[in-house]
């Protein structure tokens, strides 16, 4: 199977996740944004209960953001391997959660943690225009993920990618990643950001 795209940093491949995955070589970490479950887009049918166990095995440490609605779900999925909850404070933005309305956005830690420091952040979102799609992640949140959890040359895997934000972060920050994607118009908007030079931080 040939990548949708490649350069020095990032690489995109096209298609399900759970058939990729296992052909992949080990990477250092998973940070991913998985479907919640709550028919926020078309492709939010139900959150995949399986990703927690199968990063582990591809990674030695992993960050999923599994929403608020699947939060015990994904937390009780770890396991022992559980760490910790990381947290995005939106300070300009909120959505929609279980009790009302939020400006918080959990990330469950697993799996080695290599660095210690904060565990929250707070980021204003609105200043960059956002990529086409219905539920992109804040890039200045994500960049404090990677930061956080990998270190420079490491190899982040993203099996939800999305739009490509976690890929972008991981080349500026001088990282390689790898995203998997099932929809292609995903794919392209995501290999137009990696194709871009690596921006100043």
């Amino acid at each position: 199977m040939k990548p949708y795209y490649q350069d020095d940093a990032c690489t995109i491949w096209h298609g399900d996740c759970r058939e990729i995955m296992p052909g992949l070589e080990r990477v250092d970490l998973v940070l991913t944004d998985p479907p919640y479950g709550i028919g926020k887009a078309e492709w939010d049918g139900e959150y995949p209960d399986w990703v927690e166990r199968t990063s582990l095995t591809i990674a030695p440490r992993a960050c999923v953001m599994p929403g608020l609605w699947a939060l015990p779900q994904c937390v009780a999925a770890f396991g022992t391997a559980y760490r910790s909850i990381l947290c995005g404070f939106n300070a300009n933005g909120m959505t929609f959660g279980p009790v009302g309305f939020s400006n918080w956005i959990p990330a469950v830690v697993a799996g080695d943690i290599p660095h210690r420091s904060q565990d929250a952040v707070r980021f204003v979102v609105g200043r960059d225009p956002k990529p086409d799609h219905p539920s992109p992640k804040p890039e200045p949140f994500i960049r404090w993920l990677v930061e956080r959890l990998s270190d420079a040359g490491e190899t982040i895997l993203d099996p939800f990618m999305g739009s490509g934000t976690t890929l972008r972060a991981a080349k500026d920050l001088g990282r390689k990643a790898i995203g998997i994607e099932i929809e292609e118009r995903y794919c392209e908007i995501a290999a137009k950001r990696c194709a871009q030079e690596v921006m100043a931080l």
